[in-house]
Parts: structure tokens; sequence; C-alpha cells
């Protein structure tokens, strides 16, 4: 009876034991994971069996590991241990024909074993998304750590190559129809990157473009400024600031020709009271954007609104400026990552694409993309000819910046943090 005991207790030991490890590794797992700030993406939004999957693990901190997509019957289809960025560092895998059934992402990192995560492919392809109401675009996400670095993630991806590669193209559109580089193509699932959408910002727009574009994706908040140019002696000003919610209205349409007053011709008509004009009730710019469906609408927004309303004054703003769609940065590591813009003196945008670091043998290196007059969009990399800068208050603020994240208050409205903030 006494053996039987002892061999009970010992039992209930290595049990409790093995739970005990697991539990910790557990929590282990999950402190890691918090401390890293992980997160995934994975596209399109509702994966399906005929469409590919692709998917993003992103972090903070300078984790090694491999990242790879388990199919359903347990056998790896694609894996990469090629860590991009930093910061954020992540990893890209995808699969071109995913089969339909519960897949796992996992990222084995030595330092916080093995994180996965579920990712449900489907058999049939899913209802195609909606439109909701008071708003151009669905909000499902907010503007935190984990959206910021998985937009620097996208960006670095979309702009990547060889650092001797040259990269040019005619427009911002064709970047974005390349589904070997936008892990965003067709993630909505209605072949938005596939209707012939034209997307051709200027310099001053391609910031806008890009963020609005994750934003529409993504189902988070976007909005910009109305801003001066500045003259006088001082830098540009802001007075309006308009967002996804609360569209700027459009310019007021040239009365037709049989409204419009003509000239008196005798003596009589001078003294007559004009004929009275029939009232025609403003025009809600959300309302007829939202007719035209959801992708048409998005790429109506782009050229009739956002493209209109920001201009090389929009980004040179003081810098203590809170009314204002950036926020400037401090020349760290952690803080020049994908995605920060840099505004020179004069009125030219660049958008950081890369942060190369300094190795035995070269010096680190910023990449970055512009856009021109033409529309095109070229990768360039960081010196004095292209990141201009001088201190002159007629000229506002210059330098490296990042746009102010978006929250929704309690009451469901739109506004932008302060710097304080």
């Amino acid at each position: 009876m006494t053996a039987i005991l002892l061999i009970a207790g010992a039992c209930f030991v290595f049990f409790f034991s093995v739970a005990d490890a697991q539990a910790q590794t557990q929590g282990q797992v999950g402190s890691c994971e918090d401390a890293a700030e992980l997160a995934v993406l994975p596209s399109p939004i509702v994966p399906w069996k005929g469409a590919p999957l692709r998917v993003i693990f992103a972090v903070e901190k300078p984790l090694e590991g491999e990242l790879s997509l388990v199919a359903p019957d347990g056998s790896v289809a694609a894996k990469s241990r090629e860590r991009h960025g930093g910061p954020p560092y992540f990893w890209f895998a995808e699969v071109a024909t995913p089969a339909a059934g519960t897949w796992h992402a996992k990222l084995a990192a030595s330092e916080c074993g093995t994180i996965t995560r579920e990712i449900a492919v489907r058999a049939t392809e899913p209802p195609r998304p909606q439109g909701t109401e008071g708003s151009l675009w669905p909000l499902r996400n907010t503007w935190n750590r984990e959206t910021e670095n998985l937009y620097s993630a996208w960006i670095e991806k979309l702009f990547d190559a060889p650092l001797d590669a040259t990269l040019s193209w005619k427009a911002l559109h064709e970047v974005l129809r390349d589904r070997s580089r936008n892990v965003l193509f067709n993630h909505l699932g209605l072949r938005e990157d596939s209707m012939g959408m034209m997307i051709r910002p200027d310099c001053a727009d391609l910031p806008y473009f890009l963020r609005a574009y994750f934003a529409f994706k993504m189902g988070l908040p976007f909005g910009y400024t109305k801003c001066t140019r500045g003259g006088g002696g001082e830098g540009p000003k802001c007075h309006g600031w308009w967002n996804i919610q609360n569209l700027e209205p459009p310019p007021a349409p040239e009365p037709p020709p049989e409204q419009r007053i003509a000239s008196p011709t005798g003596v009589m008509e001078m003294f007559q009271a004009p004929a009275p004009q029939p009232v025609v009730p403003p025009v809600s710019r959300l309302a007829s954007l939202k007719r035209l469906g959801l992708a048409a609408g998005f790429g109506e927004y782009l050229r009739s609104s956002v493209a209109d309303g920001v201009h090389s004054g929009t980004g040179r703003t003081a810098l203590n400026d809170d009314n204002s769609d950036y926020y400037p940065v401090s020349l760290k590591e952690e803080t020049l990552r994908p995605g920060t813009v840099y505004i020179d003196p004069y009125g030219h945008v660049l958008v950081l694409a890369k942060r190369m670091a300094q190795s035995d043998d070269a010096a680190g290196l910023f990449l970055a993309v512009d856009a021109q007059p033409d529309g095109t969009v070229a990768r360039k990399r960081f010196w004095r000819g292209n990141f201009l800068f001088a201190q002159d208050p007629a000229l506002g603020g210059p330098g490296f910046k990042r746009f102010r994240p978006i929250v929704r208050d309690k009451n469901g409205a739109l506004r932008r943090l302060t710097n304080a903030e």
C-alpha cells in the first residue's frame, strides 16, 4: 500500500511539474510577444483558397527566427528566415494556392520560443465587404504601435530591391498593381487593384496617397489638413481638417448660362429685380463617392479630394503646430523607420522606404521614394542633393516627420493626436 501511495505521489508530482512547466513556457512566450509588440497581418482580409495567402509578422525588437506557414495537413507550405527592416523587424511568407482549412503561421524565435497564429482559409469566395453609414470606408482598426509597424513593413516591402537596383515607375498604381511587391494586393476581395484604378500623385501627394491606401485596406482612419503655402516671412499655417467621416465639400459648380445674370439692355431693366433663381441643394461629397462603390469611391477620393487638398506647404508647418498632419521625430534609429516623411524647406517631399544599418564594410544608408509632377515614382539614396535642409522661419518647419495618428473619441468622432500625446 505504501509503495502504491509513493508511486501515485510521484506521478502526481511529475504531472504537476509538466503542467507547471508548460504554463510557465506559455507565460514566457506571452510576455515575450508583449515585449516584442508583435503584429500579424494575413492577407486577404478573409483568406480563401482562390486567392494567395500572404502573411507578415512584424515585431519591435530584433528577434532572430523563422516564419513558417503550416497547411491544415501539417506540412510546411512556405517558410522564410529572412528578417527585414529594423525597426520594425518583419518576416514575409506567401502560399500561392492555399488549401481550405485551419493554417498556422509560426514564428520560431530563439528568444520567445514558437509564436503561433491560426488563420482560417475558406473553401468558397467570401462575401464582398460593404460600405458603412457615415464614413467613406468601414473602420475596423485603430492606429497604434502594431498597425504603425505593419504600415512600415508594407512600405519597405513595396519598394524593396537590391541596393544597386534602379527603381522607377511611371505612376504609383504600377507599383500597387505588382502583386509581388504589394502585400495588400486585392486585400479586400473587391479586385480593387485589378480594376485599372489610376493613382498618380505628385511629391506632396505621395505620402498621403500611401497612407490613405493602407488605411483604406486596413479599415483605419484617414484625413488631411488644408493649409496655406506661407508667405510674408511666415511659414505655412493650417485652417481646416477633413477626414473620411467629414469630407471637404466640393467647390460650388458654375451656374448654367441661362441662370447667369446678363447685363441690362435697357434703362427700365436696370431698375427691375433680378428673376429668382432656383435653389440648388448642396451636394454631399460623401454620398456621391459612396454611390460609386467602395473601391471606385476610394479612387475618386484620392483624385478629387486628397490631391486637390494637399500641397508642398502642407508638410512645412511649424514643428510645434498641433493643427497639422505631421509631427516631428528625433534623429534616432527607432524613429526613422519606413513611412517617415522628409520634407525639405523648399517643398519637396520624400518617404523613407528602408534604413540599411552600418556594417564592417559600409556606412549606414537611407533609401527613400518620391514622386514628380508627371507622376513618376522613384527610389533614391540619402545624400545632401536629395535631402535639402535650411533653417529659416519663413520656410516653415522642414525635416523628418511622421503622420499624426487619428483616433476615435468616445462619441465616434475622429481627431488627431497632439505632439504631447
